[in-house]
């Protein structure tokens, strides 16, 4: 039997897509095949996507920011370093069982420009894009500014793109700046007639500024008038970049004082009075001034219930393991610190070396990085990486780790700011070395990132500042982000899982029961949240505290999402083409959890199309329980199942497909697609691509549409 697999939608030049499969005979055995048709009829972000088959919230400003923090200073764990491993050559997996194999190419098309036209739908945009005194409201920004020209924004009509615009925007002397989907960030003239011109192009559905009174947070603003007198710690984002720091002086001039700039999402660190937000918001170059909002933290079993028994296996001495244990696969954690005393932590590691972001307490939270008097970090990082040395029953999902670069956001009472958690990304997305008794080590980058840790509320839709910052790392840095869902049931869910290229974890019990503190999706936006659950309840893992031995239970989100993570480091070990593609790694962990039958046979509750949204049963599940088993290995035989994957890379009207063989008996086909994109304005919507997934049977996409 052969089936076609294709995605399609809006993507731009450079669209990615990825897809992984499995399938299953018999009994749970999953194929998947993919293939992927960019169809746009507007401009959109480049997309990496893929398919597969197969705790509480502070307060939103809770503690002052440093303008201008000192430089990061890596620090090594004492006494860690230079142990060796088994080289990934050298695994044995289990008699019966094979490596996922590696990713595939799709194959690539056109699609015919009527059906790309079709496909396109339609938005009506922001309402001040619409309004009949837009283009005077320009002319007074710029009057105000004392320029001939001024920064605002312009909406692309259905099926336009940047290029069909940027003559028209050449000819006027206007600039585009930034694509957010169907968004123009630009610097248009003060001139009237040329404004009316552009506006008039077919191309163009809408074009105007921000109005002043939406650019200020209302959080903050209540803040601010509440405390007149006070500063309060905020994120300035700009309508442009500022490497020379042009308008890091001018929001000084306002009264704002300004430190650390991340480019990455063109925002300062500062912090502003009442007076300083009035000036801010009438300023043409400032687009969102947001608070620094708060974060708070949010195996025995887990091992097994999660199927990582059957990647690798104890070996005959304390700490030693004979499969695969994620040994060639470095990784990241943010929290509270970890306890390097703890021979789970130290033992058998290549290296391990961090930095601390917290500023409050500074010299106490740094003497802190290497002891966790609050235990959070290194449980966390116990889940994911323990070796068992003492209790081999208490070992991680991933023991054989040898490299942990680490970042303290969280201070010894499990809160910290935002802004040390964005400095903490960056400091992971980088290579770093470690100082050990041998010398320096050899750079490691993370390949994985555990985030433990959130503000929750209701209202995340993607576009705060910590999502989007999460967002612009994946896209950037490709690692593999692994985050917490929360723990507030129904009342509230983490906006760092809210961000769109995260793998979002809910909690489960050991027999895949939902738990009951485990936060609800879908995302205020309407997206699928969590992405998957994994165990999360009565979790024993390493203690902090500098205790030498010793291990604790706790349960939460913080607990299921190391041990996702740990799942994605035994797939990542075993099947190298999966490093480097977070949306592939994604999907994979997503077509290969675990589903009851009887949830497929309840549309309502999870459907198989969720283009009217995610269904009840994915709101507390995602797309069900990750496991290490059906994720990093197949089993081709009747009571077995099978895996794979593909990758495109696309231009805007091109689609991308793969055909697979699905064997007769075949019980259940799993297909996800995912994808990565650039992060969001902190205007419009979340998403910039717009991607479809069909799957047709002895389909031919040419020259119509697929599907």
């Amino acid at each position: 039997m052969r089936w076609l697999i294709v995605a399609a939608g809006l993507a731009a030049a450079g669209a990615v897509l990825l897809v992984a499969q499995s399938m299953a005979p018999g009994s749970p055995r999953q194929y998947a095949g993919e293939a992927a048709e960019a169809r746009s009829a507007a401009a959109s972000a480049p997309a990496k996507a893929t398919v597969a088959v197969a705790e509480k919230a502070p307060p939103a400003i809770a503690a002052a920011v440093p303008l201008r923090p000192p430089p990061i200073v890596v620090r090594s764990a004492p006494g860690v370093g230079g142990a060796s491993s088994v080289p990934p050559s050298e695994l044995a997996l289990p008699d019966g069982f094979a490596a996922t194999p590696e990713p595939e190419p799709m194959r690539r098309g056109r699609v015919a420009p009527a059906a790309m036209a079709s496909s396109a739908a339609a938005a009506a945009g922001p309402d001040w894009l619409h309004q009949p005194d837009a283009i005077d409201g320009l002319v007074a920004s710029a009057a105000a500014a004392g320029r001939d020209w001024t920064f605002g924004w312009l909406q692309l009509a259905d099926g336009a793109s940047p290029a069909v615009v940027a003559p028209t925007l050449d000819r006027h002397g206007a600039q585009v700046l930034g694509v957010s989907g169907r968004l123009l960030r630009t610097r248009l003239p003060a001139d009237a007639k040329r404004l009316a011109a552009i506006a008039a192009v077919p191309a163009v559905a809408g074009l105007g500024a921000l109005p002043a009174d939406r650019k200020i947070a209302t959080e903050l603003r209540r803040a601010a008038e509440a405390d007149r007198t006070g500063a309060q710690p905020a994120f300035i984002t700009l309508m442009a970049d500022d490497p020379d720091r042009e308008w890091g002086l001018a929001l000084q001039a306002m009264g704002a004082a300004v430190g650390r700039y991340d480019r990455s999402l063109r925002t300062y660190t500062a912090h502003v009075d009442a007076a300083a937000l009035e000036a801010l918001a009438a300023a043409d170059f400032v687009l969102a001034v947001v608070p620094v909002a708060g974060v708070r933290a949010a195996h025995d079993t887990a091992v097994a219930a999660m199927g990582a028994d059957a990647v690798r296996q104890h070996g005959a001495t304390a700490g030693s393991f004979v499969g695969s244990g994620g040994a060639s696969v470095p990784i990241g954690v943010l929290d509270t610190g970890l306890n390097t005393r703890h021979m789970d932590i130290s033992s058998a590691r290549g290296s391990i070396c961090g930095a601390n972001f917290v500023e409050t307490d500074h010299r106490a939270e740094d003497d802190d990085l290497w002891h966790d008097e609050g235990g959070h970090g290194s449980h966390v990082t116990g889940t994911f990486v323990g070796s068992g040395h003492y209790r081999p029953r208490f070992a991680g999902m991933a023991p054989l780790v040898r490299h942990i670069r680490f970042g303290k956001v969280l201070g010894r009472g499990g809160y910290g700011s935002l802004d040390g958690v964005l400095r903490g990304m960056d400091f992971l997305a980088q290579s770093s070395r470690c100082r050990t008794t041998r010398g320096r080590t050899a750079a490691a980058k993370p390949l994985i990132v555990n985030m433990s840790l959130s503000g929750s509320r209701l209202i995340w839709d993607g576009r705060n500042m910590g999502a989007r910052k999460l967002d612009a790392v994946v896209w950037n840095a490709q690692q593999l982000y692994v985050v917490a869902q929360s723990n507030e049931n129904i009342h509230g869910f983490s906006d760092l899982a809210a961000a769109k290229n995260s793998l979002a974890a809910g909690a489960t019990r050991d027999d895949g029961t939902v738990a009951f503190f485990s936060s609800l999706g879908p995302t205020a936006d309407g997206r699928l949240a969590p992405s998957l659950v994994g165990v999360g309840y009565n979790v024993y893992s390493v203690a902090g505290g500098g205790a030498y031995t010793g291990y604790r239970a706790a349960s939460g989100t913080s607990m299921a999402s190391p041990a996702v993570a740990g799942v994605a480091a035994l797939l990542m070990d075993v099947a190298r083409g999966y490093r480097n593609r977070p949306a592939l790694a994604r999907a994979r962990l997503m077509a290969s959890a675990i589903k009851v039958d009887a949830w497929l046979a309840a549309p309502g509750t999870f459907p198989a199309d969720n283009s009217g949204g995610p269904g009840t049963q994915q709101a507390h599940y995602g797309l069900g329980k990750a496991s290490a088993r059906t994720s990093a290995l197949t089993r081709n035989r009747a009571d077995g199942w099978t895996n794979g994957g593909a990758t495109a890379t696309m231009s805007d009207g091109e689609y991308g497909y793969r055909d697979i063989s699905v064997p007769r008996g075949t019980s259940r086909l799993d297909v996800v697609l995912t994808w990565d994109e650039p992060p969001a304005e902190a205007i419009g919507s979340s998403v910039l691509n717009d991607l479809d997934l069909w799957l047709d049977r002895g389909a031919d996409c040419e020259p119509a549409a697929c599907g």
